[in-house]
């Protein structure tokens, strides 16, 4: 099953060198995506199974001049991504909620960006159902597993 490790940095910079660290332990290029902007940041999210209050929370922290980096890896590799991403500036995501909420953002309540969904397609949304398992909070960092398993035809 593919884990999905989300975190939010300070600056593109910091997000950088965490992906060339990543790279440099074994990560294929090809499994991390570093976010500078923010459109259509949230439903790709959510349609990688972050839940709605953390997509929003992560599109969020891109607009006031952070980072996502994603990065979709195998179970045995988690702990490496995890440990490489704690150590290069990443953001606690609750405390930057609660003090974005303290001075008035509204969070999932906020009228959604241009261009977004408030919810997954049909088809992601049957696959997350059955196949989405408890978020795993490491530190900073979320962790979700998601199994994408395409129809057969």
């Amino acid at each position: 099953m593919t884990k999905t490790v989300t975190s939010l940095f300070h600056s593109e910079q910091h997000a950088n060198d965490a992906a060339s660290r990543l790279k440099d332990a074994g990560i294929p290029g090809s499994a991390i995506d570093i976010w500078t902007t923010p459109h259509n940041l949230a439903p790709l999210l959510r349609d990688l199974g972050v839940s709605r209050t953390d997509a929003h929370a992560y599109a969020e922290g891109v607009i006031r001049g952070g980072t996502v980096v994603i990065v979709k890896c195998d179970a045995s590799d988690v702990g490496t991504v995890v440990d490489i991403l704690d150590q290069e500036g990443v953001l606690d995501l609750d405390e930057q909620r609660a003090a974005w909420e303290s001075e008035g953002w509204e969070g999932t309540a906020a009228p959604e960006q241009a261009g977004e969904t408030t919810e997954p397609t049909e088809g992601v949304r049957e696959m997350m159902d059955a196949d989405r398992s408890e978020v795993v909070v490491h530190g900073r960092i979320r962790v979700q597993s998601f199994r994408v398993e395409r129809p057969e035809r």
